[in-house]
């Protein structure tokens, strides 16, 4: 079994990469009225378009039609269709003129992508002039791949994910480590456990500040895109974030997270006040009660992402969102428990230089088969995922989405051969009553790289994270 897990590590940074975003698509424009590029014979009373899933309109603006000098031919403010959440229309004036008209469109769909897009029709005989792009739905904001869409959305990941990993690695190893039998006693324990509280303490605090903010920031960055404009001017406009937050979904979602980010670094004052002033000194992992309410908001947390996304509008949605859910947590325990068991190994033998060693090696051990259940579980909810983004295998190689797997997968093979390497390291550990520091270092210094490596393919996965998937 033990051979078995860097194979499963690999296999789980690969289900990551797939489903490692909250959101992997968009709202995709399925059909129109009058169709795309039609020429027509009279003009139509309305234009209607519908999507492959619900979509907002943040402003009735956000749909219009203008003809080929840029004049608007609306009769009514763009609106949807009643009964018709994947639908919008916008009614016409009578008796259009010949010419081309432009439909513009800048809607929000139901996993938070903002999808802009323009389609034509013409009345009357003739060939179709060029669109007008300016104005109305055409209009500019960051893009989905772009550096600002890519940063909000990696610091959301890394910091609530990073807060669900730190509280398991504190319940399910560092605690679990401090009572093997190879734990030190007396001083030494003292110490390693009070270094092991103020490293859980100040990661918590950065963590649950840097989640609030991100929210913060991926409010601005997203509302810059469902407003056609820039970053600097989305922070600035006031009333312009309060649209998205009251009136669209991803803004509702919003609200939720940040107040439980807010309640989870509350909460985390009042068991740090607690921990500090304890008369019987640090323990392995504080009040069970605190961790299990603090565990339970970070679970909602990481919840409000999958509904968020692109799940929710996959086949059998709630599977789907379920197992997405579950896969964030696998994978936050497993890389935020690397980072983690790196520290360690690096700072618990220079913390507590009688017996830090082999607490070090047990907490490493601890880790190994924390990980065997991360990855498995990341492995099997990773494939699901994956599944359902794909109807065909053929589309793995003749799709842009399918092809970001398979680069994906490429960059694998490094961090595959780091996690085999310590393995073996590893193995060789679990047998010696005095482990060597310099068998120690060489650990820390390959989880290091394969750290490195997996949050570098994270931001590549940021970067592909607007592609469409295969089903669609």
């Amino acid at each position: 079994m033990r051979r078995l897990r860097p194979l499963l590590a690999g296999l789980a940074l690969l289900a990551l990469l797939v489903t490692a975003a909250p959101a992997a698509g968009h709202a995709v424009l399925i059909d129109s009225t009058p169709v795309a590029e039609a020429r027509l014979a009279a003009s139509p009373d309305t234009v209607a378009l519908r999507f492959s899933e619900p979509v907002e309109l943040l402003s009735p603006e956000d749909l219009d039609v203008v003809d080929e000098r840029g004049e608007a031919v609306g009769a009514a403010l763009g609106r949807g269709v009643p009964g018709g959440a994947s639908a919008i229309e916008v009614p016409l004036r009578p008796r259009l003129p010949e010419g081309t008209y432009t439909v513009r469109y800048r809607v929000i769909g139901a996993d938070s992508h903002v999808i802009t897009g323009v389609v034509l029709f013409g009345v009357g005989p003739g060939e179709l002039a060029g669109p007008v792009l300016a104005g109305g739905g055409a209009g500019s904001g960051p893009s989905e791949t772009g550096p600002w869409s890519v940063s909000a959305r990696f610091i959301e990941l890394i910091a609530i994910g990073g807060l669900a990993g730190l509280l398991a690695f504190r319940w399910l190893v560092w605690r679990v480590a401090w009572r093997s039998r190879v734990a030190p006693g007396g001083e030494g324990r003292r110490r390693g456990l009070a270094w092991g509280r103020d490293v859980f303490w100040i990661a918590f605090g950065v963590l649950a500040i840097a989640g609030v903010l991100a929210e913060g920031y991926l409010l601005v960055v997203h509302s810059a895109s469902a407003l056609g404009t820039g970053v600097g001017a989305a922070a600035g406009d006031l009333a312009g974030l309060g649209d998205v937050l009251r009136d669209t979904r991803f803004g509702s979602l919003l609200q939720v997270r940040a107040a439980l980010l807010v309640f989870v670094f509350v909460l985390g004052a009042f068991l740090l006040r607690r921990e500090y002033t304890d008369p019987s000194g640090p323990t392995p992992a504080g009040s069970a009660v605190g961790a299990a309410v603090g565990g339970l908001a970070i679970a909602a947390v990481l919840w409000q992402l999958s509904v968020q996304g692109h799940p929710s509008q996959a086949p059998l949605p709630w599977l789907s969102t379920g197992a997405h859910f579950v896969h964030l947590v696998a994978v936050s325990v497993w890389i935020a428990g690397l980072a983690l068991v790196g520290l360690t190994l690096w700072r618990l033998p220079r913390e507590v230089p009688d017996g830090g060693a082999a607490a070090a090696t047990a907490v490493l051990s601890r880790f190994s088969r924390v990980a065997l259940v991360a990855v498995a579980v990341a492995v099997a909810t990773g494939v699901a995922r994956t599944v359902g983004q794909l109807d065909d295998p053929a589309q793995l190689w003749e799709t842009s989405y399918g092809r970001t797997i398979l680069v994906k997968l490429a960059l694998l093979c490094p961090i595959a051969l780091l996690a085999l390497r310590n393995r073996r390291v590893v193995t060789a550990l679990d047998r010696l009553r005095r482990p060597h520091r310099r068998a120690l270092a060489m650990v820390r210094r390959a989880a290091g790289a394969e750290l490195a490596l997996a949050l570098a393919v994270v931001v590549a996965a940021s970067l592909l994270v607007a592609e469409i998937p295969g089903r669609l």
